[in-house]
This record gives C-alpha cells, sequence and structure tokens, in this order.
C-alpha cells in the first residue's frame, strides 16, 4: 500500500555554504529543536533501588527551575516498584519508557530518537542527586562557546580528580552547602581529556556527530565514558568539567565486598584492553592520567594578563599542559595557545584536538628546530631528562624556546629508588624496564641553575605501605645513624623529581 509522508521546512532555515562545520552542526539540531519545542532533555534510569531513583527525580523536579526540559524515565527491568513510581510522577512534559529485561547502561538510549530530543541532553543515573542551579550553571558553560560538546559537574564519590567533598549533616544541609557552592564562574571550567561522566550535558549537535546511541555497546560498563569523551572531543568539541557546578553521587565506592572487587577489576581490566584496541594503543589511565594538578600550586603565577603560550614536550596525549591552561584561567588568563612536541605518533591526534598551536611529532634532536625561539611562558617536559638521549641538549632547546622570565617544569626520574636498591642487592626482577641515566638530582639541579633559577623541587612519592618502609628500613646498613637512614628511605620512596625553573 503507497504511503505518502509530507514534513513542511517552510519555516526552516537552509543551510549556508560559508558557515563552518560546527554552525552548520548546530543549524541541524536548532531545526529539530523547533520540531520539538523543547529545550533540554533530562534522562533518568532506573533499575530497582527505588529510593534512591526517587531521590534521584524528586531533586531534578525541585532544583531545575526557569528551563524548558523534558522528563524521559526508563524503568530498566526493575523487580521493584519503580515503574509505578515513574507512571506517578506530577510533570506535564513526562515520558515513561518501560524495557522488560536489564539489558546492560548502553541499550536504552537506543530505544530514544535523537531528532526527538531537546537542544541539550543530559542522561542521569538514579544515583545522581542535582543541587540548586546545577542545570543553569551547565547551560551557561554550554552556551560560553559553540565547541564545547559536553559539560560535566564535579561530585562526591568519583574519582579522576573531579571529586568535591564537603561535609553535610543530612540532606536539607547539603543542599544548602551545594547552592553556595554553585556559583557560576568561568575561571572553574576545565578542558579534560577523559571525563567519568555525571550528570554531564550533551550538546545535541556533538551527539549528531559522533552518532546515536551515543553509547558504544562493545563497552559493556567501564571505559564508555572515557570513550564518548574522545569521541566527541576528536569531533572537535571541548570536552569540560564544570568545577563551579556540585552534585551528590549517592554512591560509596568503597563498600564492596571481597567478591564485588573482584568483579569490578575484571570489568576494569576488559574495559581497558577494548579502549586500547579501539585507540591503537592510547591507554585511558596511563596516556591521560598524567595530571599535573596537584604541583600547580607551586609554580610561579604569570605576571602578565591576557594571553599565554604554552608548549609541552612528550606530554603523551596532552594532560600536563591542559592543566597548565587550566590553572591560568584562574588568574583570568583565557586565552592560552597550546602547543605540543611528541615522538610517539599514536599521540599526534589527541595532542591535535587540544592545541591551536603547532603539533609536530618528529625526533627529540629535532625539538629546537619547530618552533621559535623566545616565544614560551610554560614550557612542560613530562618524559624524565634521564630517559632522553641528550639530557644536556634537552635542556638547552628548552631554554632557547622560553622566554625570559618564562617558567619551565622538568621530570627526574629517581634512579636511587627502592627498586634500583633491591637490584643491586640481588632482587633481579625488581627493576625499571625503561633505561634511565643514573643523574643524581643534586647534579640535575645545578645544571638548571647554570642557566636559570630552580624555584622549587617536589618529589613525588611512590606511595610504599608502611610494611614496606618498615623492611626497606631494615635492609639499610644497620651503622647508619637514624636521620640518615629516614633520608635514604624517603629517596627511595620517591618515584620521579619535578623540578620547576624559571628563565
Amino acid at each position: 500500500m503507497e504511503q505518502m509522508i509530507k514534513i513542511n521546512t517552510d519555516r526552516i532555515r537552509s543551510l549556508q555554504a560559508d558557515n563552518d562545520l560546527f554552525q552548520n552542526r548546530a543549524s541541524i539540531a536548532e531545526l529539530q529543536g523547533m520540531e520539538t519545542g523543547v529545550e533540554v532533555t533530562i534522562i533518568v534510569q532506573g533499575y530497582d533501588r527505588i529510593e534512591k531513583t526517587k531521590r534521584c527525580v524528586e531533586s531534578v523536579l525541585k532544583y531545575t527551575s526557569g528551563i524548558d526540559f523534558e522528563l524521559i524515565l526508563i524503568d530498566h527491568g526493575s523487580k521493584d516498584e519503580t515503574l509505578e513510581y515513574f507512571q506517578s510522577v506530577a510533570y506535564s512534559k513526562k515520558k515513561v519508557i518501560h524495557i522488560t529485561k536489564n539489558l546492560g547502561a548502553s541499550y536504552p538510549p537506543s530505544v530514544l530518537n535523537l531528532k526527538d530530543l531537546g537542544r541539550f541532553v543530559c542522561p542521569l543515573m538514579n544515583d545522581v542527586i542535582v543541587t540548586p542551579h546545577w542545570l543553569e550553571n551547565l547551560l551557561i558553560c554550554m552556551r560560553s562557546d559553540i565547541k564545547i560538546g559536553m559539560a560535566n559537574p564535579v561530585s562526591s564519590n568519583t574519582s579522576n580528580l573531579q571529586g568535591v567533598d564537603f561535609p553535610y549533616t543530612d540532606y536539607d544541609d547539603m543542599q544548602k552547602k551545594a547552592a553556595r557552592f554553585n556559583h557560576s564562574d568561568p575561571r572553574k571550567w576545565g578542558d579534560r581529556l577523559r571525563l567519568i561522566t555525571l550528570g554531564t550535558l550533551f550538546r545535541k549537535e556533538a551527539l549528531i556527530a559522533v552518532g546515536w546511541p551515543y553509547m558504544d555497546a562493545g563497552f559493556f560498563h567501564d571505559f564508555a565514558d572515557d570513550d564518548i569523551t574522545f569521541r566527541i572531543r576528536r569531533m572537535g568539541y571541548r570536552t569540560v568539567l564544570a568545577g563551579d557546578t556540585w552534585v551528590c553521587h549517592d554512591h560509596d565506592m568503597r563498600s564492596r565486598n571481597r567478591k564485588e572487587l573482584a568483579e569490578l577489576q575484571k570489568s576494569l581490566s576488559i574495559g581497558k584492553a577494548n579502549f586500547q584496541e579501539k585507540y591503537f594503543g592510547v591507554d585511558a589511565w596511563e596516556d591521560v592520567n598524567n595530571y599535573y594538578i596537584p604541583y600547580l600550586p607551586s609554580i610561579p603565577r604569570p605576571g602578565a594578563k591576557g594571553t599565554a603560550r604554552v608548549l609541552g614536550v612528550d606530554v603523551r596525549c596532552g594532560t600536563p599542559i591542559l592543566d597548565v591552561k587550566n590553572w591560568l584561567r584562574g588568574s583570568d588568563i583565557f586565552d592560552t595557545e597550546l602547543s605540543a612536541f611528541t615522538q610517539d605518533p599514536k599521540y599526534w591526534i589527541d595532542l591535535k584536538t587540544i592545541c591551536t598551536g603547532a603539533v609536530v611529532c618528529d625526533r627529540e634532536e629535532f625539538l629546537l628546530d619547530s618552533f621559535l625561539p623566545d616565544y614560551f611562558d610554560y614550557i612542560v617536559v613530562d618524559r624524565p631528562l634521564n630517559r632522553y638521549h641528550e639530557p644536556q641538549k634537552m635542556i638547552d632547546d628548552c631554554f632557547s624556546l622560553c622566554k625570559k622570565g618564562g617558567v619551565m617544569l622538568f621530570k627526574l626520574k629517581n634512579s636511587f629508588s627502592f627498586r634500583s636498591y633491591l637490584y643491586h642487592l640481588g632482587k633481579r626482577d625488581h627493576y625499571d624496564q625503561e633505561f634511565s641515566y643514573d643523574l643524581p638530582v643534586e647534579a640535575v639541579e645545578a645544571a638548571l641553575n647554570r642557566k636559570g633559577t630552580v624555584k622549587k623541587i617536589i618529589a613525588v612519592p611512590i606511595g610504599l605501605e608502611e610494611d614496606s618502609r618498615r623492611a626497606l628500613k631494615e635492609l639499610l646498613p644497620a651503622e647508619l645513624p637514624a636521620d640518615q637512614r629516614a633520608k635514604a628511605v624517603e629517596r627511595m620512596d620517591t618515584q620521579e623529581y619535578l623540578l620547576v625553573v624559571e628563565k
């Protein structure tokens, strides 16, 4: 039987040839938005745990004000009264979907059609409790730049340096303190390479670009959020942690029994391997979690306002220079040019997603030929100096590229750690498989002071447990004085040094 479908596009503007990629994508999303008439779609998935689900939904209804949103409630095979509760929720722009069997977190979005959703989309797990101004703040962040594809609040009970914990006595006290915390502040918006997606707000055209459903069904659970962050960022969008907005993740990750921990470890191992296979060897943890956030308070604040230029040398996917860029925002420097030099081509594409300056992939001896002299305000060398073929040349080249008064950060692998000590004692299975020159930190400090000023040396600990520290003390010669024994243990419990140098 013949069927005709008429689609009235009379009120829709055509795409413009002179628009860029992001403007045309936005136009498509706006066209669909005219049809739905909804600004934000909030999707709450519920699987049992009805008390948590109630707290989530009730917080959305109470603390999402002044914003036109629809609420999609998905019961994902619950055995309790979740479906009945969803049906009882009093909200006019509500849709309830019942899935008879739990098929994993990636399945529910597949039953929805993206074109029917709002201009922005927020999938919300049922153990998230939202707070005053949460969505308002996230929208302010998203609207500030058409290239922000996703914005994620900070929360309790999370990892990836996204956690903000403050004490509260009860639910009402928590919401009062969250209200004081949640004040929009662009200085607290930080670009990230990967995000743990808790209360994430997505730009619709970014989801159009990466494909819907937005979750790759190949990831059963773990590393699915790493994957969507990578995909959106590789489509040219910024992935932002909104440090001005806090929500409660109502889930204590520490309260797991032995069986649950074993299952978690298995899931993490599988997810990590799947991620590496998909991204041609890039490791979502090893290549991304090289954060410099803990060290930034030791870096001299910029003297100038306005703009800054930052170079990353062998910074893997680029987290260290993103951290510097985010830190500079706190000093009201919103225009930071990132550049990068890498010796491993697998990092090139991710460096290109965050750098507006040049990204060069070449051997270390060509660093100086790749950039202008006296150009950079900050230079971060994440590969330890004693792992370069010519450590002194790397130092000289960085000083040539850095401005007068600029700051450089160098790492030095501690070649006198407990692993080296155990190896020299005959424990041949204890050694660092990547070669490092035996360079004492005092010698490197002296070399740097001949060209500039070492402002600070930060010892990054391995983090030995107390039993291991006691065993290490027993291995030291008994005739050593107590103070020397303590210093020796501290040195052997140091993984590497970070040297902050001013030119």
